[in-house]
C-alpha cells in the first residue's frame, strides 16, 4: 500500500500560522491509513512525501540577514551546487528548521526545549507521529506492518536537498528511509534525496511537478541534481513578496501610529496571500481585504508597503538577470526592473503605482478551463517512462494544490492515470460574482492517494491488477475568536 501526500508546507509560523494541527494527522490521517491497511490486508505501507513538505523559504527570518546571504543573493547563490561549509545561508536554514547545530536529535525531545517559532517547535508532535508510524500502525492493526517513508523534495524544500546538515536533520525528524531505492548516491556515504520516484510494485512514477512550472523550477530542461538545485524566481516571489507584504505592513506601524491597530490587523490578514487561487486574483483579494477597513489612512499605509515591496523585488539581481527561453515574461520583468529603460524622464517610475507592476511578477492565471490543456496533465501524458514500461499505471504529481485525476490514453485497453495529490494547506477561492464584485472564501483541504499492490485490496478485485483510492476532504467551520 502506497500513500502519497504533498504540499503540506510545514513552516516556522513567522509568516502566518499555516501549519496543519496535529489532530488532523492523528485523528484523520492515521485513523484512515490504519483502517485501510487493515481492511485491504496491506503487506507494507509506503508513505510518499511528494514535495513541499518542509518549507524553509516561507519565513520572515530571511529579512534578518542581508540580501546577499539569502538563497537568491550573491553569497547564497554561490552555495550551488557545492555549499560553503557553515555559510550564513545554511545557518539560517537550520535556524528556521529549529536546529542550532548538526547535533543528533533526541527521539523524545520535548517541544518546550526547541527554539520557538521554528518548524520543529510548531510541528514536533506531527513529526514524531511520522517517525513512529510503524509502531502506531502495527498496534492498531494487530500485526507487524513494515513502513517506509520516502521524501521527494519540491521547489519549496529545495534547500533541504542542498545542505547536508539540513538533509540529515529532515531525515531524523521524519524517519526518512535512506536506501538505494529511495535516494541517489551512496546511502552509507554521500547521498541526496531523489527528484523522482519509481515503484514498479505499485505501478507508480512520481515527481513533485514543479519541473514544468517556468516560475518555480530554475533548471530549465536540466532535470539532473544540479538543475534541481538552481534557484527559481518563484522562491524570490514567495519570500520577497508574499512573505514581505505583511512583514512590511507590520514594520510601517510606527509611521502610522494613529492606525497601528488597523495595520496590524491588515498585516495578519495579508499572511494568507499565498493561499489565494487563482494566483492572478491576488490583487483583487488584497483589495477585497482592504475594503473591510473603511479608513483612507489604512489604504495609504497598504499602498506604501505594497509599493516598497514590489519595487524592492524588481531591484533584486536574480529577477533582473532571469532568462527563460519559453516565455516573454522574463523580458517584461527586466523592462520593469530597469525602470522602463534609461530614456524615461527622471521620476516617472516613482509616479507608477506598484499595482501596475504586479501583473508582471504574478503572471500565472490559475487553472485552465479545459483540463486537457493543463500544463501538468500534458506533461504527465508526455512522460516517457509509462510508455516504455508497461507496468507503470500511475503518474503522480503535486505542486498545483489542486487535486485531479485524469485517465491518459494508454492504448490497447491499458489504463494509465495522471493523479495530482492536491494539498493540505488552506485555499482561498474567488467566488462566482456574475453581475457583482467577487468575494473570497477560505476552505481547509486534505487530499491523499492510496495505491494497492496486486496482492492487496483483493476482495472482489480481478486477479493480478492494481487498485487505488483517492480521498479529498474539504472543511469549513467558523471558529470563535
Amino acid at each position: 500500500m502506497l500513500v502519497a501526500i504533498s504540499d503540506i508546507h510545514f513552516v516556522d509560523g513567522t509568516a502566518g500560522e499555516h501549519n496543519l494541527p496535529f489532530g488532523a494527522f492523528n485523528s484523520v490521517f492515521l485513523s484512515d491509513i490504519s483502517a485501510l491497511a487493515s481492511a485491504k490486508d496491506a503487506k507494507e505501507v509506503k508513505v510518499l512525501l511528494l514535495g513541499d513538505i518542509v518549507d524553509l523559504i516561507r519565513s520572515t527570518k530571511w529579512f534578518e540577514v542581508n540580501l546577499e546571504d539569502r538563497p537568491w543573493g550573491e553569497r547564497g547563490l554561490s552555495d550551488i551546487p557545492v555549499p560553503r561549509k557553515g555559510s550564513v545561508t545554511e545557518k539560517l536554514c537550520l535556524k528556521i528548521l529549529g536546529r542550532a547545530s548538526q547535533n543528533s536529535l533526541g527521539r523524545e525531545e520535548p517541544p518546550g526545549s526547541l527554539p520557538k517559532n521554528t518548524v520543529l517547535h510548531k510541528n514536533w508532535k506531527t513529526f514524531k507521529l511520522f517517525r513512529e508510524l510503524q509502531s502506531h500502525l502495527s498496534e492498531r492493526c494487530g500485526r507487524e506492518i513494515p513502513v517506509e517513508i520516502v521524501y521527494i523534495p519540491g521547489n519549496h524544500d529545495r534547500l533541504c536537498n542542498l545542505y547536508p546538515s539540513v538533509r540529515d536533520a529532515i531525515r531524523q525528524v521524519l524517519g526518512i528511509s535512506v536506501i538505494e531505492d529511495t535516494v541517489d548516491g551512496d546511502p552509507g556515504g554521500q547521498w541526496w534525496y531523489r527528484s523522482d520516484y519509481l515503484d514498479e510494485t505499485h505501478g507508480v512514477y512520481a515527481r513533485h511537478g514543479h519541473q514544468y512550472d517556468l516560475w518555480n523550477f530554475g533548471g530549465g530542461n536540466d532535470h539532473t541534481r544540479q538543475g534541481h538545485l538552481q534557484t527559481p524566481v518563484g522562491d524570490v516571489f514567495t519570500t520577497e513578496f508574499a512573505v514581505k507584504i505583511p512583514w512590511m505592513l507590520d514594520t510601517l506601524k510606527g509611521e502610522y501610529p494613529e492606525i497601528s491597530k488597523e495595520i496590524k490587523r491588515m498585516a495578519e490578514s495579508a499572511k494568507d496571500i499565498d493561499n489565494v487561487r487563482p494566483l492572478g486574483s491576488v490583487m483583487e483579494w488584497l483589495y477585497y481585504r482592504l475594503r473591510k477597513e473603511n479608513q483612507g489612512k489604512v489604504r495609504d499605509a497598504f499602498n506604501d508597503a505594497f509599493d516598497r515591496v514590489v519595487k524592492g523585488l524588481l531591484d533584486i539581481p536574480l529577477i533582473q538577470q532571469w532568462r527563460c527561453p519559453d516565455t516573454y515574461v522574463d523580458d517584461a520583468l527586466r523592462l520593469a526592473a530597469n525602470r522602463w529603460l534609461s530614456w524615461l524622464p527622471k521620476g516617472i517610475v516613482d509616479l507608477l503605482d506598484a499595482e501596475d507592476l504586479l501583473p508582471l511578477v504574478m503572471g500565472r492565471t490559475g487553472d485552465p478551463a479545459d483540463p486537457d490543456k493543463d500544463v501538468y496533465t500534458q506533461a504527465a501524458y508526455k512522460e516517457r517512462i509509462w510508455r516504455e514500461n508497461p507496468g507503470i499505471r500511475f503518474i503522480l504529481y503535486g505542486h498545483t494544490h489542486a487535486p485531479l485525476q485524469r485517465p491518459l490514453d494508454g492504448g490497447d485497453e491499458r489504463e494509465v492515470f495522471y493523479i495530482n495529490t492536491g494539498t493540505w494547506r488552506d485555499r482561498i477561492y474567488r467566488t462566482v460574482g456574475m453581475d457583482k464584485a467577487h468575494d473570497f472564501v477560505e476552505l481547509k483541504q486534505m487530499t491523499y492517494t492510496m495505491i494497492f499492490r496486486k496482492d492487496e485490496d483483493t476482495k472482489g478485485k480481478k486477479e493480478g491488477t492494481l487498485s487505488f483510492d483517492i480521498w479529498t476532504g474539504t472543511k469549513k467551520k467558523h471558529y470563535e475568536t
